[in-house]
């Protein structure tokens, strides 16, 4: 009896061995395959919403034209004369492509007053040590042609929506070297999402709709009233030797979110159109770029 004992556990012991051996490869591999899945930097994806509104400076050399414009504005109230929309892709890490798809919407009977208002824009780019680098952008106001601007080998080469299609096969257009460190509005707007930010004064190639300016960037530590309360920014204001317009940007010192964006229209209108952000975007709090 206590043979037959030995020899029935000594025929299943192995069975038994083999079979937790390979319950125990299965589970290695799922935790492995989970590990990885969890290392693919993926994107994090979300839409901001803006509201638009004009000022005046009372600096402008067509003071008529900055009032007529103002007047229109006012009859915005305070959802202002036109709403936005950023979509944004983000990587989630601190490497990996991107791209900011924004379109500025006159509002209800201001839509065919303020026509050319409607603004469509583009960035895309990749993202390396936490840092974008825009390699394509477009830019469309109202019934223009859009102009577009890319990247390659360190070359740039900017065209409008119908010239590629209409130029000969055998035309090409002109390239020029891209000016290392290359942003537009839109990246320098959102590219400091849980990032450090600046705190010197700095330099910087800025493309404006298809022309490249050098822009000076002083960042100042401010507060913006944002929603009923007064939260502290890190203000960018951009200024420019080859243009009289301006950028300036107020980004939220906890994790870098835009909260407002003011765009000086030069010295002829003296104008501003100020976006404001309407609420945090859902979503936000999953982008996390490494410093």
């Amino acid at each position: 009896m206590n043979t037959f004992n030995s020899l029935r556990l000594s025929g299943l012991r192995p069975w038994r061995l083999g079979g937790i051996t390979a319950l125990l490869l299965v589970l290695a591999a799922c935790f492995a395959h989970l590990a990885a899945a969890q290392s693919v930097k993926e994107a994090v994806t979300f839409s901001a919403q803006w509201q638009v509104h004009l000022q005046q400076d009372g600096k402008g050399s067509d003071s008529r034209g900055a009032q007529w414009l103002v007047l229109l504005g006012g009859l915005g109230g305070q959802e202002g004369v036109a709403t936005a929309q950023d979509q944004v892709s983000w990587p989630a890490q601190g490497n990996g492509a991107y791209r900011i798809d924004s379109t500025l919407t006159p509002r209800g009977g201001l839509a065919v007053l303020l026509r050319r208002l409607h603004w469509v824009r583009g960035a895309s780019g990749e993202v390396r040590d936490g840092k974008p680098e825009l390699l394509s952008a477009s830019n469309q106001r109202g019934d223009s042609p859009a102009t577009l601007m890319q990247i390659e080998h360190g070359r740039m080469q900017v065209t409008t929506a119908g010239q590629a299609a209409s130029a000969p096969a055998e035309s090409t257009t002109p390239t020029q070297p891209a000016p290392p460190g290359l942003t537009d509005p839109l990246t320098l707007s959102w590219g400091y999402l849980q990032r450090p930010l600046p705190t010197r004064t700095f330099t910087v190639p800025l493309l404006i709709n298809d022309k490249v300016q050098t822009a000076h960037i002083t960042p100042q530590r401010t507060t913006l009233k944002w929603q009923g309360q007064e939260v502290a920014c890190t203000l960018l204001d951009a200024h420019s030797a080859q243009s009289s317009a301006t950028l300036r940007i107020w980004l939220r010192q906890s994790d870098g979110l835009p909260l407002q964006v003011e765009l000086g229209m030069g010295d002829r209108y003296g104008l501003d159109v100020v976006q404001t952000l309407a609420a945090v975007p859902d979503g936000l709090p999953a982008a996390r770029v490494q410093h």
